[in-house]
């Protein structure tokens, strides 16, 4: 039933999320769903929630191997069904405000937390200054992930895109020799 609300929403958005449909795309009577989510928006948090990213920083030890990591895991948020229910989310903001910043803390920021607390970990073992705003990375990182998502035919980022990214980021990171 989550998946079929997951399709939905990437089709059909907020505004048009049908629990008819969702039965229909599941198999299931709407009675079912009725009896686990009382209201057409617990259905479509539900669904959203699915789609969380979970991330965590991988503590490899290294900034350099946490950041690989990351974005990969970053990537696959960007992805379908994800990317359209972000894109349509984005689209209904003014309509749903609070159905968006649900989806937003559960699937972007997350993935905002995981490189921040990555940066903070290597700002402590002395890979990174301790003068970068690491939500300004974050965003920068997540950002670029986004774009690239959205503007390319593929949807997965290249290994060489994820390391030049990093190549990128750490450059402009390292603590600055005296």
């Amino acid at each position: 039933m989550l998946k079929a609300a997951v399709d939905e929403l990437a089709e059909r958005g907020i505004a048009e999320f049908s629990i008819t449909s969702v039965a229909t795309r599941a198999h299931a009577a709407k009675r079912s769903i009725y009896a686990r989510w009382t209201r057409r928006e617990d259905l479509i948090l539900a669904g959203m929630a699915t789609l969380a990213a979970g991330l965590v920083p991988p503590r490899t030890g290294g900034i350099r191997e946490d950041l690989k990591a990351i974005l990969d895991q970053i990537a696959a948020v960007f992805v379908e069904p994800r990317l359209s229910i972000l894109q349509r989310c984005a689209a209904e903001i003014e309509q749903f405000p609070d159905m968006y910043a649900i989806f937003k803390r559960d699937s972007i920021d997350q993935c905002l937390a995981a490189i921040e607390d990555a940066l903070h970990d290597a700002v402590k073992r002395g890979e990174v200054r301790g003068d970068i705003d690491p939500s300004t990375v974050a965003d920068t990182i997540t950002g670029a992930i986004a774009f690239y998502a959205t503007t390319s035919e593929t949807d997965t980022l290249p290994a060489m895109r994820r390391e030049e990214l990093i190549r990128l980021m750490l450059d402009g990171l390292v603590p600055r020799r005296q």
